[in-house]
């Protein structure tokens, strides 16, 4: 190979591996409270009246937004603002089960389930 023809793969490859990279971070960033709905939907029932198991249903989709939110600080605001702003929307919400989900489902997030946490600190 001739050292133009390096060059030329040595840019395509760096090309190659900014493209790879950058999509990640771009994913990180675009979360939205479209992602946190189905927290929404499938924990409704438990945060209406409580009980002693959180629906599985639920649990995964606490344990799907910690995996969209644990490694950017931008998502974890955005999703705790969303579910703040949904449960401040419902009056029919149990705020000590709402608070409790992550916990009973053993799911550790960032934030907590809370009408009263300050989401523009995380």
């Amino acid at each position: 190979m001739t050292k133009v023809q390096v060059v030329k793969v040595s840019g395509v490859a760096l090309i190659i591996c900014i493209v790879a990279l950058g999509t990640p971070l771009l994913a990180m960033a675009t979360l939205t409270c479209c992602d946190v709905k189905p927290v929404l939907e499938t924990c409704a029932c438990y945060v209406k009246s409580g009980g002693d198991t959180v629906p599985t249903d639920c649990c995964y989709a606490v344990l799907a937004l910690r995996d969209q939110v644990m490694n950017c600080s931008q998502s974890r605001r955005i999703a705790c603002h969303c579910l703040q702003d949904a449960a401040r929307r419902q009056p029919y919400i149990n705020a000590t089960a709402y608070a409790v989900v992550p916990d009973k489902c053993g799911v550790p997030l960032p934030f907590q389930f809370s009408y009263s946490m300050n989401c523009d600190l995380l």
